[in-house]
């Protein structure tokens, strides 16, 4: 666990080789040769500075790096949708019938 008690899961389906997390925390994510895939070394993102890792997770075009602590994830945030705003139908009575 690392001193600042952040989790990162880079999602390889996600990972589509843009490196901006590679330009935005060079040293701290780097990119696989082979695969063009992110990458980082747990030694280093242990010491690293918090504000990087989450400017290179905000810099991800596609959302691929995820930032966890205490279990909980807290980037990028899970938003839920809300009721009535096209996204889910709600079954309570007076509800559009």
């Amino acid at each position: 666990m690392s001193s600042h008690n952040l989790d990162v899961r880079i999602d390889p389906d996600r990972c589509v080789r843009f490196g901006k997390c590679a330009s935005v925390a060079p040293g701290i994510f780097m990119l696989d040769e082979d695969t063009a895939k992110a990458y980082f070394d747990e030694e280093t993102l242990a010491t690293a500075d918090p504000k990087m890792i989450f400017a290179a997770a905000r810099a991800c075009p596609t959302q691929a790096i995820q930032v966890h602590q205490f279990g909980r994830r807290v980037y990028p945030q899970i938003l839920t949708p809300m009721v009535g705003e096209g996204g889910i139908e709600s079954d309570e009575p007076g509800d559009g019938d």
